[in-house]
């Protein structure tokens, strides 16, 4: 047990050190793992609703395969949505509300346009699937998301998962919002340098 134990905070260590040295790395691998998540969790909610038809009408008949297939296809409409949403800017990881809301705009998007196209072609598509599969996959989505951020301010605390930045403005200013980065690492800020009013220019703030 202590051996893995010891395997584990090596590899921990490894990952903030990494994170540390390029900042670019560590935002796409956090991409990645978000659209991992959303098409996982889409996945999920299409399987479970899947269930939900099948335990409803005890049954599985010729419509069910449509529902098969759209259970198979849902993860890559909802990526799509996601993307198309912008929930995968990196400018909104890790801090304010904007990652989740363009979650909820993806969810409302897609079902919309679920709605519209069953109407267009007179599809008969059963709303007790489409209640079970959309809102769960939002739900899971943004548990999901919600872990990842926590983990990644977990990072942070360690001084990894940065973006580098210059503070400008009157040196009161600049001291106060270099203490308060400082304090709340969670915002992913690391300053590095700070150029003041007047043109004198700081580098390697500590």
């Amino acid at each position: 047990m202590s051996g893995n134990t010891a395997v584990t905070r090596r590899s921990r260590a490894a990952e903030v050190r990494l994170a540390a040295r390029d900042p670019a790395a560590w935002t796409s691998a956090y991409l990645r793992k978000a659209a991992v998540a959303d098409v996982a969790c889409a996945l999920v909610a299409g399987v479970l609703a899947l269930a939900a038809y099948d335990v409803h009408y005890h049954s599985w008949t010729h419509q069910a395969a449509a529902y098969l297939a759209f259970t198979a296809v849902l993860p890559i409409l909802w990526w799509a949505s996601v993307a198309v949403a912008g929930g995968y800017d990196s400018r909104f990881i890790g801090v304010g509300s904007d990652e989740f809301r363009r979650v909820l705009n993806a969810a409302v998007s897609l079902t919309a346009g679920v709605a519209i196209i069953s109407y267009a072609l007179k599809l008969e598509f059963a709303r007790g699937y489409v209640v079970v599969a959309l809102p769960s996959a939002t739900v899971f989505d943004l548990v999901v998301r919600h872990r990842l951020r926590r983990r990644l301010h977990r990072l942070r605390s360690r001084g990894a998962c940065m973006r580098r930045v210059v503070a400008i403005g009157h040196a009161p200013a600049v001291a106060d919002l270099v203490a308060e980065l400082g304090r709340g690492t969670y915002h992913g800020l690391s300053v590095v340098g700070a150029c003041l009013a007047g043109g004198t220019m700081l580098n390697e703030i500590a």
